[in-house]
């Protein structure tokens, strides 16, 4: 179907009578119509397009009956508005096509050229409104489709910040916070990962430490053990 509306519009017109086509076409015309003309079923189904706003569709045409170019021009377009403009007078006749192909309208040929007109305006403008709530929708199913996207989005990051504050609360439990938020920050956890490593353990006593750590400050405590373990350090390794 067609997307957008045109400044003017185009009403295919399908009759194996040329003096039909002339002098119909001329009406349309004078009303501000683009006409496309066909001159039998056939052309018809070839050059029916989104272009086409409403059909007017001779029924008896030698190479294709115009019931079942109706059929065929729904089949691609269920919307089109199709008007039957035709000879068949018998009120018998257009009670059975009528309820049995349901066509916007039907138009005997000979009647009043404003019949025909007014009922044309009437169907595009059913076209019109087809035109716009089928854009409508699409472009609701459009934004929704944005907003569904958006949420499976922030569910994720929502799931994501749980998880993080769950796993930094279980790490505060064994470690202290600043540990604990550096290794969230940092994404590693290869202090936590189960592992056997080789572990040396040093036992040394300091003569006296006890005694002299009582009087000393406990920075100078902390910086006596770092030299001491620094050159220990380098002894053992």
């Amino acid at each position: 179907m067609i997307q957008e509306i045109p400044d003017k519009i185009c009403i295919m017109l399908v009759d194996d009578d040329t003096s039909i086509l002339q002098t119909t076409t001329v009406i349309l015309e004078e009303e501000g119509y683009d006409v496309l003309t066909c001159g039998g079923g056939k052309e018809a189904i070839d050059k029916f397009n989104d272009s086409v706003f409403g059909v007017i569709l001779d029924i008896n045409m030698p190479d294709m009956s115009g019931l079942d170019v109706f059929e065929i021009l729904k089949s691609k377009n269920q919307y089109i508005p199709i008007i039957f403009h035709t000879g068949y007078d018998e009120r018998e006749k257009r009670i059975d096509i009528r309820k049995h192909f349901r066509p916007h309208a039907y138009v005997v040929k000979g009647s009043d050229p404003e019949q025909l007109l007014d009922t044309v305006a009437g169907a595009v403008e059913s076209y019109k409104n087809i035109v716009e709530n089928v854009k409508l929708n699409e472009t609701l199913k459009e934004r929704n489709k944005l907003i569904e996207e958006f949420n499976h989005s922030l569910e994720d990051k929502v799931k994501k910040q749980v998880e993080e504050i769950q796993r930094t609360s279980r790490l505060k439990r064994y470690v202290s916070p600043q540990i604990a938020e550096s290794i969230i920050s940092n994404g590693s956890d290869k202090y936590l990962i189960n592992a056997r490593k080789l572990l040396t353990i040093c036992f040394a006593d300091l003569k006296g430490f006890t005694e002299a750590s009582e009087s000393m400050e406990p920075e100078d405590t902390i910086n006596l053990l770092n030299e001491y373990f620094t050159e220990m350090t380098k002894i053992i390794f």
